[in-house]
């Protein structure tokens, strides 16, 4: 949902691009096309659907050619720049927040894009697993959590603390961990300062990055784990991880929302029938690597064609 109110009338604000891509295009090409969000632009998903997505209409369906946006933003912060117009399309994570988007009018079109997978991830350093987490296939996310919440209690004044790192942007991973404390009746952030939960505002790549440096425990998702550098995984191990189970409580849908404010309402449906394409922007998902690993899975076959 977004936090400002739809206001049709008014001028959408200008927000620079993180990247622009073109696919076979010129690079001067108009952009026709503005998306919001995070972690699949990092790891350069966003990139590699823009330029299937480009090079077909231009080359296939002899379209002008034409340009695709990315603009960095959390799930929450996309809500918000489709209310405003400022985006035509968003990548969010949050599946109730996504149908409160639609009921107050900021969309008017929701599509399962891909399925990303959550990841409780901590330092493989000299201080290696301070909590000692288990990581049999038996033990669930939430039984992970309350060793975390006890060992953390019980080493807050030793030499070797249990520390998590939460986003606390309203991010997507940031939802995910908050429900996961809640769920265990822990809310670590209402305290005024706590010892060990490390409220960290940034993006996947930096905070991950953080976590591993200071030897922190961390959720993460799979797209941000295997494309991230080398160094960053070496310093890491994983605990848990999320597979395509829908009830699998670390699995990480992607939806697209096509905005009411679209600037090209055409060419921003074209984009979200030509993403659930089975050999669309599904074979690009399906076929997308980093490192040599893939990264994402498709959206379950109900929801393509």
């Amino acid at each position: 949902m977004a936090s400002i109110k739809v206001e049709p009338e008014s001028e959408p604000p200008r927000i620079q691009p993180t990247e622009v891509y073109h696919g076979h295009c010129a690079l001067t090409a108009a952009i026709r096309l503005r998306i919001a969000t995070g972690g699949a632009g990092q790891s350069g998903l966003i990139r590699a659907l823009a330029d299937g997505f480009i090079n077909e209409k231009v080359e296939r369906e002899e379209h002008a050619p034409f340009g695709v946006a990315w603009l960095a933003s959390d799930t929450s912060a996309s809500f918000n720049y489709l209310a405003q117009g400022a985006a035509d399309l968003s990548i969010t994570y949050h599946a109730v927040a996504e149908g409160v988007a639609i009921n107050q009018g900021i969309a008017d079109r929701r599509e399962y894009a891909w399925r990303d997978h959550w990841m409780l991830v901590g330092s493989e350093g000299p201080k290696s697993n301070p909590a000692k987490l288990s990581s049999n296939d038996q033990t669930t996310i939430h039984e992970l959590f309350a060793q975390l919440f006890q060992a953390a209690i019980e080493t807050s004044t030793s030499n070797n603390r249990v520390r998590f790192l939460s986003r606390y942007d309203k991010s997507a991973a940031n939802i995910k961990e908050s429900n996961i404390w809640s769920a265990i009746g822990q809310t670590p952030w209402s305290q005024p300062y706590s010892s060990w939960y490390h409220q960290c505002v940034d993006f996947p790549f930096r905070a991950l990055e953080i976590a591993a440096q200071l030897e922190e425990y961390t959720i993460t998702d799979r797209g941000t784990w295997f494309a991230i550098e080398e160094w960053v995984r070496k310093k890491m191990s994983v605990y848990m991880a999320g597979g395509d189970a829908e009830s699998d409580p670390m699995l990480n849908p992607a939806h697209l929302l096509v905005g009411t404010r679209a600037r090209d309402k055409d060419i921003a449906n074209e984009f979200a029938d030509w993403l659930t394409r089975s050999d669309g922007g599904q074979e690009v998902i399906r076929t997308f690597t980093v490192n040599g690993v893939v990264l994402y899975s498709i959206a379950p076959l109900t929801s393509v064609d």
